[in-house]
This record gives C-alpha cells, sequence and structure tokens, in this order.
C-alpha cells in the first residue's frame, strides 16, 4: 500500500518511533503525551499514527468489527494470511486454543526441572570470572532453550555447533523490521542498514524450521514419535476448523511466530528485570531477603519497562481517531508502553514500585489485552522467577559492571543489548 494515508493533525505530537532520539527518550515522550492533552501521535517517517492512552486502547481493543489484526503487528501490510496476531475472530479462537494445548500448565511444570538445570549450568560457567555480561550469558539463551526444548529442536546441529547465536540473529533480524514500512524494510536490507549476516539467519532460521517440520512429520508417520512428543507433532496431529489437518505453512507459520515472540520478548524481560533490580536502590536486597516478591518484580517490571513498545491494527472503515478522520486501511500503533505509565491508571507512573497493589500492576498491558492477549506470558513469568531465583540466591552482591548497552536495532523492543554485571567471587 502507498504511504499517503496519514499526515500531521492539529494537536497531535510528531514522533518518529525509528529515530535515535526516541528510542533514547522513549519515557519523556509518554509523559508529554499524557501530560498534552492529546494521547495521539503521528509518524512522519512511517506514515502510521499512535495512541498512548491506557483507556483509549483498550476501548479500541473491544471494537473487534473496526479494528482489525489480519494486516499484521507490524507497520508493513501483510500480503498473505498470517496467524495469531494477524489472526481476527472468530478464527483466532481456533488458534489460540491451538497454541493454548502446547502452553498449558501441565507442559510448563514440565519444563521446569530441565531450565532450573540450564539455568544452573550457564551460571556455573562465569560463577568464578567474578563478572559477565548477564544478556549474553542467560537473558538470551534462556528463552531460547525453552523455546527450542517445546519445538523438539536441538540446540547443536550434526556439526555440534551451537545454534542459539545465529538463531538469536536471526529473530532479531524479523524484529527489526517491525517498524518499517515494506518500502524502507526493502531499502534497509538493500543499503545494508540490516547487516546481511542478520538477513542470512533469517532465512536460515526459516530453512531449520521447515526441515524440522518435515522431520517430525516423518518420524510422526513412521510411528517413531507421539502426537504428544512436542508442540510441532501435536499441530500436526491437530485438525483445523474445516476438520481437515492443519496446512503445514499454517503450522511453519506458528513456529517462526512463536520463535520469534517466544524469545526476544523474554529476553528483553529478563534484562530489563535486571537492570530495575540493580538501579533503584535496595532493591536487589530487599528480594534477596524475600523471594515472595520476586512475582511482583517481574511485574512492575513489564509495567515500567515493556519488552513490546507496541504493537499495530488497522481500520476495516474509515473511521475517527480522536480529532483526525482515517481512511480504511490506516495503521494504528498501540503504545503498550507509553499505557504502562499512563497516571490515569497508575500512581506515580514512573517509579519502580514493589508495594503497588496487585491488582492494580495487572491492568499493565504488556503482554496485550483481550483477545490477542499473549498465551505465552505464564511461560515467560515462569521463566522470569526461576532466573532470579537462582540469581539472587548465587550472586549475592551483584552490581552494574559498566555501562548498559541500549537495543537501537529493532526499535519495537523496550530493551537493552548488554549488561554488564560483576560480584564478589567465592
Amino acid at each position: 500500500m502507498l504511504d499517503d494515508k496519514t499526515g500531521p493533525v492539529e494537536g497531535f505530537t510528531e514522533v518518529d518511533f525509528n529515530s535515535a532520539t526516541f528510542l533514547a527518550e522513549a519515557k519523556h515522550v509518554y509523559e508529554r503525551l499524557h501530560s498534552g492533552g492529546c494521547p495521539y501521535a503521528h509518524s512522519p517517517n512511517g506514515d502510521h499514527y499512535a495512541i498512548a492512552s491506557h483507556e483509549a486502547i483498550v476501548a479500541l481493543l473491544k471494537k473487534h468489527a473496526t479494528w482489525k489484526a489480519r494486516f499484521g503487528p507490524g507497520l508493513s501490510y501483510l500480503e498473505t494470511p498470517g496467524v495469531l496476531t494477524s489472526v481476527d475472530p472468530p478464527d483466532h479462537a481456533f488458534e489460540a486454543r491451538m497454541v493454548a494445548r502446547s502452553f498449558s500448565p501441565e507442559v510448563y511444570r514440565a519444563q521446569i526441572p530441565a531450565i532450573e538445570g540450564f539455568v544452573a549450568e550457564q551460571l556455573d560457567q562465569v560463577e568464578q570470572q567474578g563478572h559477565a555480561d548477564l544478556h549474553e550469558v542467560l537473558s538470551i539463551p534462556l528463552p531460547l532453550f525453552a523455546m527450542f526444548r517445546l519445538i523438539g529442536l536441538d540446540r547443536f546441529d550434526e556439526n555440534d555447533q551451537d545454534r542459539f547465536p545465529w538463531v538469536h540473529q536471526g529473530v532479531l533480524g524479523q524484529v527489526s523490521l517491525m517498524y518499517l514500512t515494506q518500502l524502507q524494510a526493502m531499502l534497509h536490507i538493500a543499503s545494508q542498514q540490516i547487516p546481511p549476516d542478520r538477513v542470512d539467519a533469517v532465512v536460515k532460521l526459516q530453512d531449520l524450521l521447515s526441515t524440522h517440520l518435515t522431520m517430525c512429520r516423518d518420524n510422526l508417520e513412521s510411528g517413531t514419535w507421539t502426537p504428544d512428543t512436542n508442540m510441532v507433532t501435536r499441530f500436526l496431529s491437530s485438525e483445523g476448523p474445516d476438520g481437515q489437518p492443519l496446512p503445514e505453512e499454517k503450522i511453519l507459520g506458528f513456529l517462526s511466530f512463536l520463535m520469534v515472540a517466544g524469545t526476544a520478548t523474554t529476553t528483553t524481560m529478563l534484562t530489563n528485570v535486571t537492570y530495575r533490580l540493580l538501579t533503584e536502590p535496595g532493591v536487589y536486597q530487599r528480594l534477596r531477603d524475600d523471594q515472595g516478591l520476586i512475582p511482583m518484580a517481574i511485574e512492575e517490571t513489564l509495567r515500567l519497562d515493556a519488552p513490546v513498545r507496541g504493537l499495530f491494527r488497522t481500520n476495516s472503515a474509515p473511521t475517527e481517531l480522536g480529532s483526525a478522520m482515517l481512511d480504511a486501511d490506516t495503521k494504528v500503533l498501540l503504545m503498550w508502553a507509553a499505557a504502562n505509565v499512563d497516571p490515569e491508571v497508575f500512581d506515580n507512573p514512573m517509579a519502580f514500585d514493589l508495594d503497588r497493589e496487585p491488582a492494580s500492576i495487572r491492568r499493565h498491558l504488556a503482554f496485550g489485552y483481550g483477545t490477542h492477549f499473549c498465551r505465552g506470558a505464564p511461560l515467560a513469568r515462569l521463566e522470569g522467577e526461576i532466573f532470579l531465583r537462582h540469581i539472587l540466591a548465587r550472586l549475592p552482591d551483584l552490581r552494574l559492571n559498566g555501562t548498559p548497552v541500549l537495543e537501537d536495532r529493532a526499535p519495537v523492543l523496550q530493551a537493552y543489548r548488554s549488561m554488564p554485571v560483576g560480584w564478589k567471587k567465592n
């Protein structure tokens, strides 16, 4: 679609959501949107509008007849049918139930011993060093470990090479395109603003998932594996809404989405909570003294530092957005991160506060809202709790050991790309 659907609107703030200025000052932008009397913005570099108000976002998400997901959660318009966050009711209900079978409490509980063991092994490798980049040691590999187990993928290939580093690059390559139009994405790739090795990793990841899908199908047909062997065999053994087996392209869509959404966001959450615990006075020790506060620390981090800044919806018919009249098929960014610091909903919203009422803090939109609420939220929380329990127990005097580096390669993420820490060796 041509980039001609939006323009400046009186009262709307002009914000380039891909700019270095925005990435460095995002929370100040959110504050201005909340305090300025108009919670709407327009992007001069991307042809879309945006909403910061918690109330307005929730209201929009309840208008299923007008606001659609079918053009995808990114700025580019999907040209072929997507999955989950790109599917509207009633079809979305079927897909959500499909995924829920692989994200059930029973499945999560079965993962706990392996996740516990993985975290312990990662810390074993660095504990006597007295320093490490915790983002690299745990935040990146832990969600990949959990997702590989669910899907049934091996971490090491036939040459004993670790897949995690390049899979992470493939995931990063995909999320880095979220706030770009199709034309902008093509130009970024052509000009190598997105490095060729990251583009190659995106293709390599799709090939890996496709090959794994074929292997799962063959093992299922031969009787070597059962329908409950892993997530893929469950999908292959399931019927679509028409009573026919799920098309393999649909299954591949599920796998690609889950690999990206289930790792990049949790990686971001783990590093964000580390940052909060090490920069908020007394908080790290308070959690060491009372580990019952771990769930609250995770929720408050999700609220204040939502991993995903926001996702898009598209209107199916002309409609109003504040004082603007929108043409049909206009992209609007629902800013979860801004809604989570809305003073109309959260007292003293820019403060990290472990004493907030649990019912209040759970109003955050870090996992979305309503129909498209993230089905992987319990797994992310589980990984966060295991991560923090091990860190608190084994690194009692953890501290920053350098300046954390903001993630500027994927504007959709409110994230860091490095978290250097130190501790006293035993």
